[in-house]
């Protein structure tokens, strides 16, 4: 069974490693094996594959199996750092629409128009800063609504 999964996804990754992925079933092993997916049953098949191999979240990560690795803030570990150390003071800055700690973010997040970011996480502070118990990674989530 390795052999077969090993010559599969070798011959597959050659032959198909810039594919279209379907909508339906994504990027990942399933796209790689499954390069026609025009039947359910084959995105079915294609999307089990995806799922019962692990790979991909790999994938995704890594920019591998037809997958697009993120250019998104979220796998921003400077970002995620930065967050969660200063909590208190990115709130304030967010609650006035100004401030050094809400200039970095948007430039962790690659904002160019930071006045207008600024503004508009100023406007939605409450849906961003939820609860005193919100977490760094929900306010990311949150500010990546308004970008």
């Amino acid at each position: 069974m390795k052999k077969i999964v090993s010559l599969l996804l070798t011959a597959g990754l050659t032959a198909s490693l810039y594919a279209a992925n379907n909508e339906n079933t994504g990027c990942g092993l399933g796209s790689i094996v499954i390069k026609d997916q025009s039947t359910v049953l084959l995105q079915v098949i294609a999307a089990t594959t995806n799922g019962t191999s692990g790979n991909q979240t790999f994938g995704i990560t890594s920019g591998t199996s037809n997958c697009d690795k993120p250019t998104n803030f979220v796998s921003n570990d400077k970002l995620n750092q930065f967050v969660g150390e200063n909590m208190d003071e990115l709130a304030m800055d967010i609650s006035s629409g100004k401030g050094e700690t809400l200039n970095t973010v948007a430039k962790l997040m690659n904002v160019e128009n930071t006045q207008e970011f600024s503004a508009k996480l100023q406007a939605n502070f409450s849906e961003i800063y939820t609860s005193e118990n919100v977490t760094s990674a929900q306010v990311i989530d949150s500010i990546a609504k308004y970008m």
